[in-house]
């Protein structure tokens, strides 16, 4: 019996989608179990962006509560050490420090104006008043102007109008301290006897003879000097504080600082 021809090419048409659907069947099959852990993998991959996300947020947490810890230590350190006590050492009921230091944090810095500041998150209600000397363990950056229930306005050392009384370590002789505004970061120590013997890298300190801070809070240090008029030597200093990395701040309560004022103003009269 002979087949038309027709009938073979249908049969054979046939059996060519029978072979391509069972090839589709077992790629789809094999392959789906590819795409399942190639999906997992993706899957995999997300989560692990999700986690080392979720630990670098930890750990930033972790460090914040770190800094301020930190920042407690310092100025409780500060106060031990510019008021000459010792950790287990009494002190009678009735005795006030000298200083006092009020921890705080910056929520506001500027450094690119000619009159910079900082606003911090401590007030009246924290102790703090106005014309009182703020620091941080690298160095003084400012002085208390304006202070509300919450918040204190500090002007900045980067500021043209601030003026600190401040001494060359090694020699103890001071002169007045004023920032550089033509060269950030820098600062210039005027009114230096001309025979002093002036080194590199000699530490600028304040003096203590303001109400504002005690003394020998690091400044900066020597990087040069001149003969000014033939009369005295300027000095220029770096500043030690990066003023664009604060993040923490000590407010000085000079305890003494109302009774010295009374004192020099009845003399005045």
């Amino acid at each position: 019996m002979r087949i038309p021809p027709s009938l073979l090419l249908g049969l054979g048409r046939f059996l060519l989608f029978i072979l391509l659907e069972a090839a589709c069947i077992y790629m789809v099959s094999h392959n789906g179990i590819v795409q399942r852990y190639r999906l997992i993998g993706k899957l995999r991959q997300v989560q692990g962006f999700f986690w080392e996300k979720y630990a670098s947020m930890k750990e930033y947490s972790s460090l914040r509560e770190t800094n301020d810890a930190l920042a407690q230590e310092n100025t409780l350190l500060m106060s031990r050490l510019y008021n000459k006590t010792e950790e287990n050492t009494p002190q009678p009921a009735e005795m006030k420090q000298p200083f006092e230091f009020i921890g705080a944090k910056v929520v506001r810095n500027t450094v690119g104006t000619p009159h910079n500041y900082l606003i911090i998150d401590k007030g009246s209600k924290d102790g703090i008043g106005e014309d009182m000397g703020v620091i941080t363990p690298v160095g003084a950056i400012g002085i208390t102007r304006a202070v509300s229930e919450n918040y204190t306005y500090v002007l900045s050392f980067l500021n043209t109008s601030q003026q600190v009384s401040a001494k060359i370590g090694k020699s103890e002789t001071f002169g007045p301290l004023s920032w550089d505004a033509a060269h950030p970061g820098m600062a210039i120590l005027e009114e230096i006897p001309q025979h002093l013997e002036i080194q590199q890298n000699d530490t600028i300190y304040t003096s203590g003879f303001s109400a504002f801070y005690p003394p020998d809070i690091p400044i900066g240090i020597v990087t040069g000097s001149k003969l000014v008029n033939g009369v005295h030597l300027s000095l220029s200093i770096k500043l030690l504080q990066d003023f664009r990395s604060i993040n923490h701040v000590m407010v000085v309560k000079n305890n003494n600082k109302e009774e010295l004022e009374k004192l020099i103003n009845s003399v005045k009269k």
